[in-house]
C-alpha cells in the first residue's frame, strides 16, 4: 500500500477504489540480503500498476492548496459519504505535469455527498455550513447532494437522470471518462482515491467520451475549453461523425 505525505501534514495510507483484482496483483520479491531495517510486510510487497499510478496522481492532487484544504476540513460537516471530484483533481495533475501553477485554469471545486434527506432546505444547510469552513479559500466550491440530482437535472440539461444511491455514482456520469475521479481523506489514517475508469487518461492528458448519458454537446464544450487551457490535451471524438466534421472544418 502506497503512502502519501500531505504538504506540512501527516503521511496517510493511500487506498484505491475499486480495489485491484487479486489476480492482477504482482508480488514483488523481498530482498534476500541482510538489511539494517525490518523486512517489508506482505502488504507492502503487493502492488499493481493501477496502485502505482494512483500514488502518482494523488501525490500531485494534494499539492493544490484548495484540494488539500477541502479534504482536510470537509469531515467537520459530519458527512460520511462524500468525494472531492472531477476537474479540480485531473486539472491539477495536468497543471503540474506541464509546469503550471497547481490552481491555474480550474473553474470550480466539486464536492459530491450523499444524504437521504432530499429536501432543498437540507442541502442548502450543508452548502452554507461548507461555505463557512471554506470561507478563507479563494475558490468556487460547489457542494451538491447526489440524492437530489435527478430532481433538477432534466430541467437543466433536457434529459432524464437516474436516482442515485451513493455519492460515487455521480462521478460515473460525467461526459468524459477523465472526470471520473474522486479524492477524500478518511480519518487520521487514510487518503482514498476513487477511479472507476482508471487513471491512465488523467496522467496521459487524454479526454475521451463517457457515454453513460447523451451529453455530446456538453463534452464538446468542455473539451474545447480544456484544449485552449491545456494545448497538450488529446481529445477523442464523441462519434466517428464528429471526427469527420472536425476534419472538414480544418
Amino acid at each position: 500500500m502506497a503512502h502519501i505525505s500531505l504538504p506540512n501534514g501527516p503521511t496517510l495510507r493511500l487506498r484505491l477504489f475499486p480495489k485491484p483484482k487479486a489476480a492482477a496483483r504482482a508480488k514483488r520479491k523481498a530482498p534476500t540480503s541482510l538489511s539494517l531495517f525490518e523486512p517489508p510486510s506482505e502488504e507492502e510487497l503487493l502492488d499493481t500498476n493501477a496502485e502505482r499510478m494512483a500514488a502518482k496522481v494523488a501525490g500531485l492532487c494534494v499539492l493544490n492548496r484548495i484540494n488539500l484544504a477541502i479534504i482536510n476540513r470537509f469531515d467537520e460537516l459530519g458527512i460520511r459519504d462524500w468525494w472531492l471530484g472531477s476537474g479540480c483533481l485531473f486539472q491539477t495533475v495536468w497543471n503540474l505535469k506541464t509546469g503550471r501553477p497547481a490552481e491555474r485554469g480550474i473553474v470550480d471545486y466539486d464536492i459530491f455527498y450523499f444524504s437521504d434527506d432530499m429536501t432543498w432546505e437540507a442541502e442548502d444547510e450543508v452548502i452554507k455550513a461548507a461555505a463557512k469552513i471554506f470561507a478563507d479559500l479563494s475558490a468556487n466550491i460547489q457542494v451538491r447532494n447526489q440524492a437530489r440530482v435527478h430532481l433538477w437535472y432534466p430541467e437543466k440539461f433536457g434529459i432524464g437522470y437516474p436516482p442515485l444511491t451513493t455519492a460515487a455514482e455521480g462521478i460515473l456520469r460525467f461526459p468524459s471518462g477523465t472526470q471520473a475521479i474522486g479524492l477524500k481523506r478518511t480519518g487520521d489514517e487514510f487518503l482514498d482515491l476513487y477511479a472507476p475508469l482508471g487513471l491512465t487518461d488523467v496522467w496521459e492528458m487524454i479526454a475521451r467520451p463517457n457515454r453513460a448519458l447523451p451529453l455530446s454537446k456538453v463534452f464538446a464544450e468542455k473539451t474545447e475549453r480544456w484544449q485552449k487551457e491545456w494545448p497538450q490535451l488529446t481529445v477523442y471524438p464523441w462519434t466517428a461523425d464528429d471526427e469527420k466534421s472536425k476534419v472538414r472544418k480544418l
